[in-house]
């Protein structure tokens, strides 16, 4: 079999499963670098913690999931930082959020179809994350959940480096 073959068989739903994966992946590795008392940490006033960047991402992901699954009618609805869980006092917490939100995101990706994933959800003009587009195809919702956590992964690497935590190779 051509890679051709293969890749011509790859549906919306297999690639953005693959890039959820891949980003978590490797916000997987940078909580494995992460230790509880790094949790409240920022490198400068007017940074975000570690912990805030945590928040930031299962938030983000929590929010787009019910939008997508209110396919853009009614109102936005920001999530508050003590509506995640209630496990954020410790990383491994953390990883029970994450997984929650990511379950919960390939469940609705799962229960989707090529048709679904073409439909057009709405947003406010001005949201940035929606490309400054007041409508987006369901499949673009996925694809900047994965967007921002792998913003988020560059951040908390980089704040990772400087506690003195680089990658490894």
């Amino acid at each position: 079999m051509t890679r051709a073959s293969v890749e011509t068989r790859m549906t919306t739903t297999d690639l953005l499963k693959a890039r959820l994966a891949i980003v978590r992946r490797d916000f997987d590795h940078v909580l494995d670098r992460l230790e509880d008392d790094f949790l409240p940490w920022t490198p400068a006033d007017g940074l975000r913690t570690v912990g805030e960047h945590l928040f930031c991402v299962v938030g983000k992901e929590i929010e787009l999931l019910d939008w997508m699954k209110k396919r853009g009618e009614g109102e936005w609805v920001e999530i508050e930082p003590t509506h995640v869980g209630g496990k954020e006092d410790s990383v491994e917490g953390w990883r029970i959020v994450l997984l929650d939100a990511r379950n919960q995101t390939l469940g609705l990706l799962n229960s989707l179809s090529e048709v679904d994933l073409e439909a057009v959800v709405k947003f406010p003009g001005d949201w940035w994350e929606g490309l400054l587009l007041t409508e987006l195809p369901m499949h673009e919702c996925f694809r900047t959940i994965a967007f921002h956590e792998w913003y988020h992964t560059g951040q908390l690497d980089s704040y990772l480096a400087l506690k003195g935590r680089p990658p490894k190779e």
